[in-house]
């Protein structure tokens, strides 16, 4: 290959890899709203016996800014979701299905995966059946066991801890057993088809193909406090879409080793979470390589929370939020081009968790410190429409762990550590018990750690109407 192919093929690659990129950006920001729609939807009530069904009619409207193209996009979501349950002799055995019938609707050009208008997806987001063995004691007897366990076998959300490392679905096996005031969960799942990859890099495909196998132990014999331990390992198969020129290799195979506790503290106003991680495995650097290099790398998450017990439910919060990064990693915290240096431990965490790291910037919790804090109340709770209206600020302060290395944004090249801030407020609106709405809005003041020429303030907003039936 002579000098001017080579310099072709760099330049493709150049060019391709900030679609990804502005891909993985929005999506950060946009998958807060869909937690936050999926904690909602699950708080579904199902029937202890027999068959029930119902569905949800969703509309979000988002604006934001792409810090990667330089410009404003704008999207309309439509999700139509169908659900059907059957519980048989006391939910000893139980059937749930949920489909999804998806329509983004982007203005023209603002598409960031393929520069297209629109697209429609169909789902299958939930299709499980569980069996209890404590349910069918209790069904038979009338009397609840004091030791059970139960077998889930389909597609479902899964979390591991307190969500941290693990939180997505998956289609799986997942055990659960409750001997006295001991609880273990173990699973075997495999990545559905519409995961979006931790990967960055533009060769590798968008949809990862992975296998996660894991146990959890908790204990629940404090009245104040629930500890708990858990291992799980993540199989890399994701494999490229199209040939590398450069022979680049990937796989990012990694295990996690965690340890925390949630519960209350002083006052059951005060209420406490905190997980500390370690991670290891093997990864491919940069470069056509052919060995791999190992996974060294840790975080943790504190947070606290009161809640008044006083008229409008006032409630405070804060959090600090801890990954390692690695300085010799070249443009990127998660992908293997711009990645880490070959022949060196790759210190950067990254995991397939969630946490609300603010709307706007939305970074990835790698090569990171995030401190925040927040504030709700319900201020018109004497109104019976507007009793259930929550309203609400956060602010989010973001550092780098590792000044050298970068973060999720490409943008943030520069050697300094201090990244920025954000500010976001929010609306969490019951106005009946078939229909909600919500809104946030997010503004993302960047620091030293990026250029002159992209400090300028970042917006995100969505709004969001759900209508149960």
């Amino acid at each position: 290959m002579n000098s001017r192919t080579t310099l072709r093929w760099v330049v493709l690659l150049a060019v391709v890899a900030a679609l990804p990129v502005a891909e993985a950006l929005a999506q950060e920001g946009i998958r807060t709203y869909d937690e936050e729609l999926r904690v909602q939807l699950d708080k579904e009530r199902l029937r202890a016996s027999g068959f029930d069904a119902g569905g949800w009619f969703s509309f979000a409207y988002m604006r934001y800014d792409d810090s990667v193209a330089r410009r404003r996009r704008d999207l309309r979501r439509y999700e139509l979701r169908g659900w059907a349950n059957l519980s048989l002799q006391g939910g000893a055995h139980q059937f749930y299905v949920r489909g999804l019938l998806n329509y983004d609707d982007w203005d023209s050009g603002d598409n960031p995966i393929n520069g297209r208008g629109d697209d429609f997806n169909e789902d299958i987001e939930r299709a499980w059946y569980k069996f209890d063995f404590g349910k069918l004691m209790q069904y038979q007897t009338g009397k609840p066991p004091r030791s059970s366990f139960s077998v889930k076998v389909g597609r479902d959300f899964t979390t591991i801890g307190t969500a941290f490392v693990l939180s997505m679905p998956l289609d799986q096996i997942q055990f659960r057993a409750n001997v006295h005031d001991w609880h273990f969960m173990a699973l075997l799942g495999k990545t559905i088809k519409d995961s979006n990859n931790i990967d960055g890099s533009e060769l590798v495909s968008h949809k990862q193909d992975r296998c996660f196998y894991g146990f959890e132990l908790a204990y629940r014999g404090f009245s104040r406090h629930r500890p708990f331990a858990y291992f799980l390992t993540n199989i890399d198969h994701t494999r490229p879409s199209m040939r590398d020129p450069l022979m680049q290799r990937y796989d990012y195979s990694s295990r996690y080793l965690g340890i925390g506790s949630t519960g209350t503290l002083f006052t059951s106003g005060l209420s406490y979470s905190v997980e500390a991680v370690g991670e290891w495995g093997q990864t491919y650097s940069e470069g056509p390589l052919p060995g791999q290099d190992r996974i060294c790398a840790m975080a943790l998450d504190a947070q606290l929370a009161y809640q008044f017990r006083v008229q409008t439910k006032p409630r405070i919060m804060a959090e600090y939020i801890f990954a390692t990064g690695d300085s010799d990693r070249r443009t990127s915290t998660n992908s293997t081009v711009g990645g880490n240096r070959w022949s060196t431990k790759d210190r950067a965490f990254n995991a397939f968790g969630f946490r609300d790291t603010g709307i706007s910037l939305a970074p990835l919790i790698s090569n990171i410190h995030i401190y925040s804090a927040g504030a709700s109340f319900f201020p018109l709770e004497k109104i019976r429409l507007c009793k259930k209206m929550e309203v609400g600020s956060k602010v989010f302060f973001y550092q780098k762990d590792k000044a050298a290395g970068p973060i999720s944004d490409p943008m943030a090249a520069g050697d300094a550590a201090w990244l920025g801030c954000e500010w976001d407020v929010y609306c969490n609106w019951r106005l009946t018990s078939d229909l909600a709405l919500t809104a946030r809005y997010g503004v993302f003041m960047p620091g030293s750690a990026y250029d002159t020429r992209d400090k300028t303030c970042r917006q995100f907003l969505y709004t969001g109407l759900v209508f149960n039936f």
